[in-house]
């Protein structure tokens, strides 16, 4: 071993000494090639010198090994001895050797501590587990508690040094192995001295040590004691007072040793001594057990050192040792004595014997010097006489083995349920089952008492499909005690109290612990159960339950072929049938045990896909993360179960990783280590949550505030997952500082938060002071209206009973004493309160109610609002907002949690529910009812409009003041809470309408409530709990007061369920297509009684606060589908949940105030923030509507008004008529589109010059088109069909409704547009689309002097021209831009008449004066100026812009004056209302009684008479009101058709019933007036061509082309086909160059022919004529002769008509256009373009040089005759027609030398040289044509190289133009310049 440092003066010596005869002696190290033999005679000694490199100086393996071997007995001591430093000791021989050892190396001094460990002859592998953790020298980091295994070959020794000190450090080996300990250089004063030991192996230590005092006062000596095993119980006698320590495994204890001292324990320890040895150097020796005494000893002292011997023995020795006459007693044992003798400075062997046992120890030293060994043992003690065979009369059970006299187990077996659950039985059968209620998976059915009898229950769930199951709860009871673990990670339920981990139980028979992702429970028996909160759970046996056992998990006996046994052994043939009969009782009445017959299977190609690497398949990688664990733990299984688990649950990448961790935890478990790449190969990252971290290789036994020290004495594989950070263990699954851990009480720990019952009676109440970790207990007791009990795991103070309050209708209450009123005030009252604050432990609260007119009926209203005050959170459920809620003044997903569960708010049915933890529940539905439910805790405590619960309704109308009214208006406002803007609890002023008993009972309105007294009704089941006689009573009123309006029945109906269901009775289902209708969401569906608890995305599971509730009415999610806020989605379009918070899929957030994080939830859950964000230069971080985001910080407004004044959002005016579609504002379509796109167009629709100016309004949003008509008030347009208002589409993204005079419309993103449905509109839009729109408005970038943009982004030079630009040209409207003549001249008469017209809008004591510094007054006045002094005709002109100013006023909250008379612009209501300034049409609709719209301020206009509302645009009583249906309004009494008249519709009082409808084969679905209907199809019988489509045109159809194509020619020339080809061809004859085909007869004919000609230079060829022939007609195009043709032999100048018109030529922009009355257009310039267009009437008939048009490019060489040409020139050459010229030709004279030559390398063929510089152009444009242009040009010039690199210049252009990359060296080849 290492001795001080490596400075090559090392001397190894060995000392043998024979024994009994004559020794040959060979000493070997192998590994130096060292050998040498000596002969050693009887008893005597020889010495061997080592070579000086037999010191080991590098750490880890070598080959050093010292091998004596021997052929008769010897003894060995070494001595490592160098100048001022070295040690001896013992060596043992190899029959003496252990496969055991525990280490100590004494600490002292800056060098190394060391340990060697020397293996035997055959190879071995040796466990280190470190009691510590140590970095060793050599880097390497052993880790606490984490084995780490070597592999020694034969004769191979391993070194370890640390600065730390290794003691406690466990050695395990296959095979024995010898161990060495020390320190290079040990200081324990000034000096240092290399000391070294040989370990004595655990299994020869004992339990008694005598330690003498070697030096006695002088120096420093100390007893080393290191316990092998946990609890030790160690005692130190120094003398009569002995003194106790308990030490665990590895543990040390060191005692100062001044005199003679004894050591005893109760389990085997080993003793180890150091010395400072004054005045010589350190030593360290072992010391020899009482059990190792003998009576004769050989020492080995050192030459020339002084030496003294040591011996301890028993007190009867009264003969001379050595002359040692007078030994000294240990005080602690009379029995023994010790004694030290000097021995001289000369070498031994010395041989001590006595007649007693004894130990006998050496030690000695000289200057800078020091050694010490124990003797050499000559005569060992005799051996005990071997005890008899305890397992001789012992019987043990199949698959056991006697040990020790006790049966123990030979193996064990393990039965898993992982997944979705896949069940693998404990004799190895594997199967799939889908149940989800309680079942047994394992159980003892023998009546063996031996065995201790045990239960293992798992009860299952489903999460996202209806059809796959999960192990949601496990269940084990086992001696007496029963532990649950469910889905609270780090705790279970002891015997159903919640318990935080780690815990043990009976007496330490039982212990739970948390390992990582897993809880164990394992007993002293053997069984041991893992489960991972989730859906993992393992059950192993021991082999002593071999036969024994029953249930899911089989029988295990080794057979798999009857593992489906029932409790009475009788084989079951179904997996569905084994199961039920294993099923146990629980209280889930939901619970199901197959899958209805639709269980899910996984597709081949979806296994396929699934078992690939970058899925589920990257476990079977041999070389990948996993490959290692393969040959011992096989992933098929783990393979399959994922494919399928993944596969069923669409991908979602959780299950994923969830298999894939499970093969991990399965690996790791056999000790086989996992790259640690595998998550992030897999895609499976991990999360870690707060305070903690990854680590792939982390401590099974995490340190928590139960166990502190876990890690320490942890005998368990590493695993992979998160671990605390430093500072902080486990408390509860969660990583909490130390300070902050709780305490321990009775065995159990419990959090520093919670108070806690010390007892089982409620009468100790106890809590835990983290600062002391003390628990301090005060008797109490429960209160009288108080049980003690355990409910959901906790045993506390619980009600005895709980009450119930509710308000319906319009609304009914009921108190909590059963006391029945009805209140219709319409502010916010307090439904209930705590009132009584003196108890402090009650929790308080208020649940506040805000009521609403519906319909402007007066005489009922109905509930809104609820808000509810609790722990600090203010929670509002609203009916604006349905489905959603509030929190603290934002909008939360549900499910919602705060305050660790104390506070959830989660959905159930048609309800939204808050629940808390002192036993309120909370429900609303959003439409009307609400109700509370209470403790008993706070009974004759309470107050509101739901009474007092005193049991006495008598005073239920008890005031705040504590007086008691009967007055139920004046009970009412007492408990208002606050005043709403226009709330009251009157009829203001009127006497209410009522109804009396006899209006009530009208058969209209008995027959459809007594569905709910109907004994033999869907309700039957129900009477018998909930008396339905008042429910009944209020749905009469409720009917009577709206005259029998369906939603009235409905919410009377809907109450009663919810009333029934509540008290856990059955209803039938009573909806239907004609009552009552249920409306649900996409992917949902309805049901009468569905689990009030529906699965979510949060977790795939239901709201823990949900748990346990009953069935209720409403919407569920269809299979497959869960919830996510409301909205059923697939599984795999599930959100997130961050910070304990839902987010769906997409959605933008801003956890952090300022919005300084801006986060998205993305696919698979996974959230990504940006940590630097800062809203936009437009934006500003702020709440709105209950959403933190970054919001426009301002908008901008846009308008038309008069004949054509447009004011941009920029501010700047233009002033142009125009009868036209124009373009108002659209937005500008960007790359990265992150607004919402949307247009308003505007057009004008009476003429120039008419007196009064309409315009028609279109908006396009989210592919809605919605056009507002002038003159139409109440209606708009929805992609042509009618609609009444008002209307919501896509809920909310768009809201049309009527305000005052004027149609709006709103869109969730901001765009508001107003229009007064006449001639004005005015855009609004969020300053958030600044820059990004564009049209008549501007580009709103704050800047006016680019407002007159055009859309190809130049400036306008004039407004006329602006408008001009933006015009959108449509089908059958006539355009004209400008007023030309019609223009109205400057008069001045006029402009005065139009200033006293307007002069209102600037008076300074006007009506309207108070609104003037809110809203400019100024350019209003001046825009009704302009334009009722240009329409003085218009005498309600003066009175719109007027009407338009008092609106803007309004909407900014000014109040203005009357300004409205008899005479100045009277406003002329319909029957049944009148003018108010401020008008209500927002609460005041049909549509109001069911639909909530946060209604915007009253604007000046119509107002329905008391007892009417606003059924579109008249007003009617309620009773005949129609229907509200997705957002939509429709009359009653109408018939509306749906869709493309796919339904036909009736409405009736409120009832919605639909039919399918199919138009007769000679129809077709038309919009007419708005409303789709069934019409003559004159289209039906009418066969078009291909590319035709029919079209009405005068009762007739009509074939007309659906598109058209082009063909020309270009240049010189260059050629494209109708069909997209591009050639060239220079031929000088004349060609056809399309004409019609002749297959079809019915088409018009033409036929056009080109005569080319050569061009002067190399130019090539040039069009020199073209001849239409036409209609009978010639029409001669020659180059150059511009503005005229030759038509039938005659010149004519241009323009010209032939055939009446029918066809026409004109001249455009310097270009000939020919155009025909079928579709044929030719377009030339008498140069170079020729341009034909044929309508697509032609397709496929026609032929020519412009190809076949066909949409086939592949067959436009077609010659003639219908043959592909071989090339381009015989092609061209067949279409040429005889024109008696002799000169002309298709291609220039070239020799065919010559062409071989151009068509060669060094000229044309270079353009198709596939390694040529044009080949990754050829890839993409085919550049054949091009070489024959080529060729052209070269024989025309017959080589020129001049025009040759104009041609390639001309090609590589052509190239970059088409984005394809050119080789720039072809300038290089080709030696162009």
């Amino acid at each position: 071993m290492p001795n001080y440092l490596n400075d090559g003066q090392a001397k190894p010596t060995l000392c043998i000494t024979a024994q009994q005869s004559v020794a040959t002696v060979t000493v070997e190290v192998k590994g130096l090639g060292f050998k040498q033999s000596v002969k050693i005679d009887k008893e005597s000694t020889k010495w061997i010198t080592l070579p000086s490199n037999t010191e080991i100086v590098l750490d880890g393996i070598s080959a050093r090994t010292v091998l004596v071997t021997s052929d008769t007995d010897i003894t060995v001591v070494a001595s490592h001895i160098k100048p001022f430093t070295g040690d001896s000791s013992v060596i043992f021989p190899v029959t003496q050797l252990g496969r055991s050892h525990v280490a100590f190396t004494p600490d002292g001094g800056p060098m190394q501590k060391i340990v060697a460990i020397v293996n035997g002859k055959e190879a071995n592998t040796v466990d280190i587990l470190p009691f510590s953790d140590v970095l060793l020298k050599n880097l390497k980091h052993l880790q606490q508690g984490v084995k780490t295994t070597i592999t020694l070959g034969p004769h191979e020794v391993y070194l370890l040094r640390s600065e730390k000190t290794l003691s406690g450090t466990r050695f395990n080996s296959k095979l024995p192995v010898a161990v060495l300990a020390g320190h290079e250089c040990l200081s324990i004063t000034d000096t240092c001295e290399h000391v070294y030991e040989q370990l004595v192996p655990i299994e020869f230590l004992s339990n008694e040590y005598l330690i003498p005092a070697m030096h006695l006062l002088v120096g420093k000596d100390t007893a080393h004691v290191i316990a092998p095993e946990d609890d030790t119980d160690v005692t130190v006698f120094h003398g009569p007072s002995p003194q106790q320590r308990k030490l665990r495994a590895g543990e040390l204890l060191d005692i100062s040793i001044q005199m003679p001292t004894v050591v005893r324990s109760n389990k085997k320890i080993m003793v180890m001594y150091t010395s400072s040895n004054f005045p010589f150097d350190e030593f360290l020796t072992n010391i020899i057990p009482t059990s190792g005494m003998s009576k004769s000893w050989t020492v080995h002292s050192q030459d020339n050192y002084e030496n003294f011997v040591v011996i301890v023995s028993e007190v009867e020795a009264t003969k001379s040792l050595l002359g040692l006459l007078n030994l000294n007693v240990f005080p602690a044992d009379k029995r023994y004595s010790w004694a030290i003798k000097s021995i001289g400075t000369e070498k031994g062997p010395i041989t001590i014997t006595g007649n007693s046992l004894q130990a006998v120890y050496v030690y000695g030293g000289k200057i800078r010097h020091g050694y010490s060994t124990t003797g050499v043992c000559n005569t060992a003690p005799l051996p005990p006489k071997p005890p008899a065979d305890p397992c001789e009369a012992i019987k043990c059970r199949e698959k056991q083995e006697c040990q020790k006299g006790v049966c123990v187990p030979i193996e064990s077996a393990t039965c898993w349920a992982v997944g979705d659950p896949h069940y693998k039985t404990f004799d190895g059968k594997r199967f799939d089952f889908q149940g989800t209620c309680t079942y047994t998976l394992s159980t003892t059915v023998t009546t063996d008492k031996s065995l201790v009898p045990f239960i293992v229950l798992a009860k299952n769930n489903h999460r996202g499909s209806n059809k796959v199951a999960y192990v949601r709860t496990v269940s084990v009871t086992v001696y007496g005690q029963t532990v649950v673990a469910s889905k609270q990670i780090g705790v279970v339920e002891v015997n159903g109290e919640v318990t935080h981990l780690p815990i043990s139980l009976a007496e330490g028979k039982i212990k739970v612990v948390q390992r990582g992702w897993n809880m164990f429970i394992t007993t002293d028996f053997g069984l041991e159960v893992k489960y991972d909160w989730n859906m993992m759970l393992y059950i192993t046996v021991p082999s002593t339950y071999f036969g024994a056992l029953g249930g899911l998990c089989g029988n295990y006996n080794g057979d798999q072929r009857d593992e489906q046994a029932d409790p009475k052994g009788t084989q079951i043939t179904t997996v569905l049938d084994f199961a039920k009969t294993w099923k146990a009782a629980d209280n889930d009445l939901f619970c199901r045990d197959d899958c209805e017959g639709k269980c899910l299977s996984c597709p081949a190609e979806q296994q396929e896909k699934y078992t690939e690497e970058k899925h589920c398949g990257l476990m079977a990688k041999v070389d990948g993360p996993f490959g290692k664990c393969h040959k011992v733990v096989d992933p098929n299984i783990y393979i399959d179960n994922c494919v399928y688990d993944v596969c069923i649950n669409k991908g979602i990448r959780t299950f994923l990783c969830d298999n894939m961790r499970s093969y991990a935890d399965a690996c790791m478990t056999a000790g086989v280590k996992i790259d640690a790449n595998w998550r992030m190969l897999s895609d499976c990252p991990l999360q870690c949550p707060e305070n903690s971290h990854y680590e792939a290789c982390g401590t099974a036994c995490a340190a928590s505030c139960g166990d502190r020290d876990a890690p320490t004495k942890c005998t368990q594989p590493c695993i992979e997952g998160c671990q605390c950070n430093n500072g902080f263990v486990l408390s509860g699954g969660k990583c909490v500082p130390l300070k902050d851990c709780g305490c321990t009480y009775e065995g159990r720990y419990y959090p520093p938060t919670d108070s806690f019952w010390g007892d089982n009676s409620c009468t100790k109440l106890c809590s835990c002071s983290s600062q002391t970790g003390q628990v301090k207990c005060t008797n109490t007791k429960c209160k009288t209206s108080e049980i003690c009990d355990i409910q959901n795991g906790v045993r506390d103070c619980y009600p005895l009973s709980y009450g119930h309050c509710q308000a319906s209708g319009d609304p009914h209450y009921q108190t909590f004493d059963g006391k029945a009123f009805t209140f219709q005030g319409t502010c916010t009252y307090y439904f209930s309160k705590l009132v009584d604050t003196t108890d402090a432990t009650l929790e308080r609260f208020e649940v506040l109610v805000k009521n609403e007119h519906r319909g402007m009926n007066k005489a009922v209203s109905y509930t809104k609002t609820v808000e509810i005050k609790v722990y600090g959170y203010t929670v509002i459920l609203s009916k604006d907002n349905y489905g959603k809620v509030m929190v603290n003044g934002l909008f939360v997903n549900l499910p919602f949690e705060k305050e660790e569960g104390r506070l959830s708010v989660f959905r159930s049915g048609y309800f939204g529910v808050l629940k808390t933890a002192f036993g309120m529940t909370v429900k609303f539905n959003w439409e009307s009812h609400v109700s509370v439910t209470l403790p008993s805790t706070y009974s004759n405590l309470i107050g509101g409009l739901c009474g007092n619960w005193n049991k006495n309704p008598n005073d239920d109308m008890t005031m705040p003041n504590k007086t008691i009214t009967t007055t139920i208006n004046a009970f009412g406002i007492s408990w208002k809470a606050r005043d709403d803007i226009g709330c009251t609890e009157d009829c203001k002023g009127k006497v209410c309408p009522k109804c009396d008993a006899n209006e009530q009972n009208q058969d209209i309105f008995k027959k459809p409530c007594s569905l709910i007294t109907d004994k033999n009704g869907p309700f039957k089941g129900c009477h018998a709990k909930v008396t339905p006689t008042q429910f009944y009573e209020d749905c009469l009123y409720d009917m009577c007061m709206y005259g029998g309006h369906t939603t009235a029945l409905c919410n009377s109906l809907s109450t009663y369920t919810a009333a029934c269901q509540t008290a856990h009775t059955i209803v039938e289902n009573w909806r239907s297509a004609s009552l009552c209708p249920a409306t649900c969401k996409a992917n949902s569906h309805y049901d009468v009684c569905a689990a009030g608890c529906p699965q979510t995305c949060s977790g795939l599971t239901e709201p823990a606060a949900c748990q346990g509730s009953q069935c209720v009415e409403g919407c569920v999610c269809d299979d497959g589908f869960v919830l996510s806020n409301g909205e059923c989605v697939a599984m795999e379009l599930c959100g997130c949940t961050y910070e304990s918070l839902y987010y769906h899929l997409g959605q933008i957030f801003y956890p952090k105030d300022q919005c300084t994080h801006k986060c998205i939830c993305g696919n698979q859950g996974r959230v990504s923030c940006n940590e630097s964000f800062s809203c936009g230069p437009n934006e500003r971080c702020e709440i709105q509507n209950g959403v933190q985001a970054c919001h426009p910080g301002s908008k901008g407004s846009c308008s038309v008004s008069g004949s054509g004044t447009y004011q941009s959002f920029d501010g700047n005016s233009i002033s142009v008529q125009g009868d036209c579609v124009y373009r108002m504002v659209e937005m500008v379509q960007t790359a990265d589109q992150k607004r919402i796109p949307f247009s308003v167009s505007v057009q004008q629709q009476s003429s120039i010059g008419e007196a009064v100016i309409t315009r028609k309004i279109n908006i396009v949003v989210a592919e809605y088109n919605i056009e507002m008509l002038p003159g139409l008030l109440w209606e708009i347009r929805v992609d042509q069909v009618k609609s009444i208002l008002p209307l919501t589409l896509e809920e909310g993204l768009v809201k049309v409704y009527q305000s005052g005079s004027f149609v709006i419309l709103e869109t969730s993103f901001g765009l508001k547009v107003t229009y007064d449905t006449v001639s004005m509109a005015t855009v609004e839009i969020p300053s958030t689309y600044k820059t990004l729109v564009r049209g008549l408005c501007g580009n709103y970038n704050d800047k006016k002097e680019d407002d007159l943009l055009l859309p190809d982004g130049k400036l306008a030079a004039a407004a006329e021209e602006l408008l001009l630009g933006w015009m959108l040209v449509q089908e059958d409207v006539f355009c004209q831009t400008g007023c030309g003549s019609k223009c109205p001249l400057p008069d001045k008469d006029n402009q005065t008449k139009a200033e006293n017209a307007c002069n209102i809008l600037i008076l300074d004591k006007g009506p309207f004066s108070n609104c003037y510094s809110k809203v400019s007054n100024t350019a209003s006045h001046k825009a009704c100026v302009t334009d009722v002094a240009s329409h003085l005709d218009d005498k309600t002109l003066a009175c719109r812009h007027i009407q338009k100013y008092v609106a803007q006023c309004q909407q900014v909250g000014i109040s203005i004056s009357s300004w409205r008379n008899a005479t100045f612009c009277p406003m002329t209501c319909s029957a049944n209302s009148h003018y108010e300034l401020c008008a209500d049409t927002c609460s005041s609709t049909c549509a109001s009684l069911t639909m909530t719209h946060t209604c915007p301020v009253c604007l000046e206009g119509c107002q329905c008479d008391e007892g009417y509302v606003f059924d579109g645009g008249e007003c009617k009583p309620v009773e005949h009101c129609g229907c509200m249906v997705n957002g939509k309004y429709y009359k009653s009494g109408e018939t509306s058709v749906l869709g493309n008249c796919l339904e036909s519709c009736t409405c009736k009082a409120g009832q919605f019933t639909c039919e399918p409808m199919n138009c007769n084969e000679d129809q077709v679905c038309r919009k007419k007036d708005g409303i789709p209907v069934c019409m003559h199809d004159p289209c039906r019988k009418r066969n078009c061509r291909e590319k035709e489509r029919c079209v009405e045109k005068d009762n007739m159809g009509v074939c007309v082309p659906k598109s058209s194509a082009s063909c020309q020619a270009i240049g010189d020339p260059h050629y494209q086909t109708f069909d997209g080809t591009h050639f060239s061809f220079h031929g000088t004859c004349s060609y056809v160059l399309v004409k019609t085909s002749g297959a079809d007869k019915t088409l018009t004919d033409f036929t056009i022919i080109n005569k080319n000609a050569l061009a002067l230079g190399a130019r090539g060829a040039y069009m020199k004529s073209a001849k239409i022939k036409l209609s009978g007609h010639d029409i001669i195009v020659n180059y150059g002769e511009r503005d005229k043709l030759i038509i039938d032999g005659q010149i004519v100048p241009l323009p010209v008509k032939l055939d009446s018109g029918n066809i026409t030529i004109a001249v455009s922009d310097g270009k000939g256009v020919l155009q025909t009355n079928f579709g044929l257009e030719v377009i030339f310039n008498w140069s170079e373009l020729f341009k034909v267009t044929v309508p697509s009437s032609y397709y496929n008939n026609l032929v020519g040089l412009c190809g076949t048009y066909n949409d086939d490019s592949n067959d436009d060489f077609t010659t003639p005759k219908g043959e592909q040409a071989p090339g381009l020139v015989e092609w061209a050459a067949s279409w040429s027609v005889n024109d008696n010229d002799r000169a002309c030709w298709h291609f220039p004279t070239c020799t065919e030398k010559e062409k071989d030559l151009y068509n060669g390398p060094q000229f044309c063929g270079i353009l198709l040289d596939k390694n040529g510089p044009f080949s990754k152009c050829n890839e993409t444009i085919q550049l054949s044509h091009l070489t024959i242009d080529c060729l052209f040009y070269a024989c025309l010039t017959h080589g020129s190289h001049e025009t040759y690199c104009k041609a390639l210049t001309g090609y590589a252009n052509a190239c970059r133009l088409a984005k394809n990359e050119v080789s720039p060296q072809w300038k290089q080849i080709t030696k162009c310049p």
